[in-house]
């Protein structure tokens, strides 16, 4: 089977649950397990909700609202009779592709049968209240909920909505009852239910209906900020009523449509249903879109604004929901560990302080010293599980003194991947900085890291079996990088390599094609990026690259040696000093940044150029680079789209630069305070395309 096949790639790139009906994005896992906020979505929208291609385009707007105030989307949908929690761009595609007659609109009752048939289907408000509780995520944002029917009282239509919110614990974050509906009798069957119902920040306590923000009816209990909301919600977790809650959020006043012109709408449409015989579930679908045509757009356009909003307003309610459990994530183990294999290195760093020019003479110069953990890989598993949580990592030291001190200076959990050598010293680098803090001179003592031979890499099998991606860096041997892009290649990983040194850049490049083409993505700075470009092309580029340039210069220089090399790769993050960022990428996965993990042949690449935000006070910038690729894959496997990866990379490369060491002690408190800085970075972000 073809390695693009993208049910394959599903396969892949998914955690299996206990119950094996449910499927559940490593990122929405990740997220649980660290008890990191996240807010479930239904897929009724997408498949029998909205028009295309409104519908993938708001089913994507609303999760891009979810990430932005802090908390992880999951959307929930049914692809071949597997429930999936946490569609990915191509699913959701694939699901509002798919002919209506062939998607079910799935309730309680339906999910049996469209298991069991391998069919597909959109997620009610009930069916996905029932797989929010049964992987534990406690809020779900939609748009309305459904209710009793007009007439309900003498046909008993009554939606199945209702039923499960007096009998499955999730909090229900939505604009009220659809306007179609009998809005006071839906409140009283929810009181029969023993349902907790509230409004958000709607003075009164007046419950919206959907389209206005005024049903005319009122409710006991209004919440008028998200933390309030919160405290509600952790009273009723505690209690464990095993029944709902019902938030109901009015729409945004520019959107509100006028009532009585709803009214006529609603009254008009529900004629023409009982005229075609329309009836069951087939009813609000129809009375929706018959109701989007009377009022010319106007009132899908309604549609979607609240949705956005009750999206918006449930991630900030699950991120203070989220605060009381632990500001720390809790760091569980993972069958699915991103892995680093690379240097730890001892960092003796040296600051000049006279503002005389350096001279390799033999003069001394004044100067602060430092000590710290180093090396490439070492640097980039450490931002990994710091901000990603979890991480593993294969590296060398020595047993002397040196590698007791590199070993107190790691987090415990690197220090289990650690290859201990009794014949070589710990890697000692010595770095010489001028007063400016720009690196001059590095001596380096790389012996140690020949200890991590093909032999032990294959002990380690496992560890790249269950690898998300792999991450290289250039220290270690040709023999070791062969091992790694072999096991890469057996288990069908992608790679990340950071080239570390213009001078042993080029190093895996000289390997076999069918290795090498695991590399997806690599970082070079223009220098790296010009070895790698002469030993995969074989010719020597005549010009030496320089940031010592105007960017206009230094783009074309950049473009020129990225056109060479780009159908290599998925994926080329070019750094280009303070100036900035090239990334050369495969045009497919610029909305599903995902692709760029795919192992499949490269496509016709884009080019943007991202300038560096200025930063003043730079303290170190030993660890910059570093602490943007692990941030950079943090992101990616979080399913952030190409442009939130950058953000998060310049975020996290700007804490570094503020920090005493290589990779700050702490980059974020927690998961929300890097969404936030990463959303903050993503607003302000520009990008030119070249």
């Amino acid at each position: 089977m073809s390695r693009c096949s993208s049910r394959f790639i599903r396969a892949l790139s998914r955690t299996f649950s206990t119950k094996q009906q449910i499927v559940v994005h490593p990122d929405v896992r990740h997220a649980l397990e660290q008890r990191q906020p996240v807010v479930a979505l239904e897929s009724t929208i997408i498949t029998h909700g909205m028009p295309v291609p409104e519908n993938v385009e708001t089913a994507l707007l609303v999760e891009q609202e979810v990430r932005k105030n802090g908390a992880i989307p999951a959307t929930i949908g049914i692809i071949d009779g597997r429930i999936t929690v946490g569609l990915t761009h191509e699913e959701l595609v694939e699901l509002a592709r798919k002919p209506r007659e062939q998607v079910i609109k799935c309730s309680r009752r339906d999910l049996p049968y469209v298991l069991t048939m391998g069919q597909s289907g959109g997620t009610t408000v009930a069916a996905t209240m029932i797989v929010a509780h049964r992987v534990g995520i406690p809020i779900f944002a939609t748009g309305g909920i459904g209710g009793v029917h007009r007439e309900g009282h003498i046909t008993l239509d009554v939606s199945a909505d209702l039923v499960e919110l007096g009998r499955t614990p999730v909090a229900v974050i939505c604009s009220g009852v659809k306007s179609i509906l009998d809005i006071p009798r839906t409140l009283e069957y929810l009181e029969t239910q023993g349902v907790c119902v509230a409004t958000y920040a709607s003075e009164g306590g007046v419950f919206p209906d959907f389209y206005t923000r005024d049903s005319g009816c009122k409710v006991p209990y209004n919440l008028p900020t998200a933390e309030q909301a919160a405290q509600l919600l952790r009273a009723w977790q505690q209690l464990n009523l095993q029944s709902g809650v019902l938030i109901g959020v009015p729409i945004p006043a520019e959107y509100a449509a006028e009532k009585l012109a709803i009214d006529a709408a609603i009254k008009e449409a529900n004629a023409e249903a009982m005229a075609q015989g329309i009836s069951g579930k087939e009813v609000t679908p129809f009375l929706l879109a018959h109701i989007a045509r009377l009022t010319k757009g106007r009132s899908l356009q309604a549609n979607i604004a609240l949705i956005r909003n009750n999206a918006s307003v449930a991630a900030q309610i699950a991120c203070n929901l989220a605060k009381d459990r632990s500001s720390t994530p809790v760091r569980k183990s993972s069958t699915k560990k991103p892995l680093v294999v690379g240097a730890s290195i001892l960092d003796l760093s040296f600051k000049i302080t006279e503002k005389r020019q350096l001279h390799l003479d033999g003069a001394t110069y004044s100067g602060v010293a430092k000590q710290a953990a180093g090396g490439v890989g070492r640097n980039i598993a450490e931002g990994i599980y710091k901000l990603y949580g979890d991480v593993n990592l294969i590296s060398a030291v020595g047993t002397d003194q040196l590698g007791q001190i590199l070993r107190q200076l790691m987090p415990k959990t690197l220090q289990k991947g650690l290859i201990a050598d009794e014949n070589h010293a710990t890697s000692l680098c010595s770095v010489v900085f001028d007063q400016l803090g720009d690196c001059q001179l590095i001596l380096g003592d790389m012996e140690v890291h020949n200890s991590i031979t093909p032999e032990l890499l294959t002990e380690r099998s496992e560890l790249f079996r269950d690898a998300p991606i792999i991450v290289m860096d250039s220290n270690i041997s040709e023999q070791a990088m062969t091992r790694t892009l072999e096991l890469a290649q057996r288990y069908q990983v992608p790679v990340f390599f950071e080239p570390t040194d213009m001078f042993i850049a080029g190093k895996p490049f000289k390997l076999r094609p069918e290795l090498t083409q695991h590399i997806r993505i690599t970082k070079p700075n223009i220098h790296e990026l010009k070895t790698i470009v002469e030993t995969i092309t074989g010719q020597s580029v005549s010009w030496k690259p320089t940031t010592k340039v105007e960017r206009g210069e230094l783009l074309m220089q950049a473009k020129q040696l990225l056109k060479q090399i780009e159908s290599h790769f998925n994926c080329i993050i070019a750094t280009l000093g303070d100036h900035g960022v090239v990334l050369s990428f495969r045009s497919d996965a610029e909305n599903d940044a995902g692709k760029l993990l795919a192992l499949s042949p490269s496509c016709e690449h884009i080019t943007y150029f991202y300038p560096a935000p200025k930063l003043n006070n730079i303290v170190n910038v030993s660890g910059a680079g570093d602490s943007f690729c692990a941030a950079f894959i943090t992101a990616l496997l979080r399913s952030h789209n190409i442009d939130e990866c950058m953000a998060a990379g310049f975020v996290s490369a700007e804490r570094a630069l503020l920090s005493e060491s290589a990779v700050p002690s702490t980059y974020f408190e927690n998961n929300q305070e890097f969404e936030n800085s990463l959303q903050h970075v993503f607003q302000t972000l520009k990008r030119q395309n070249i």
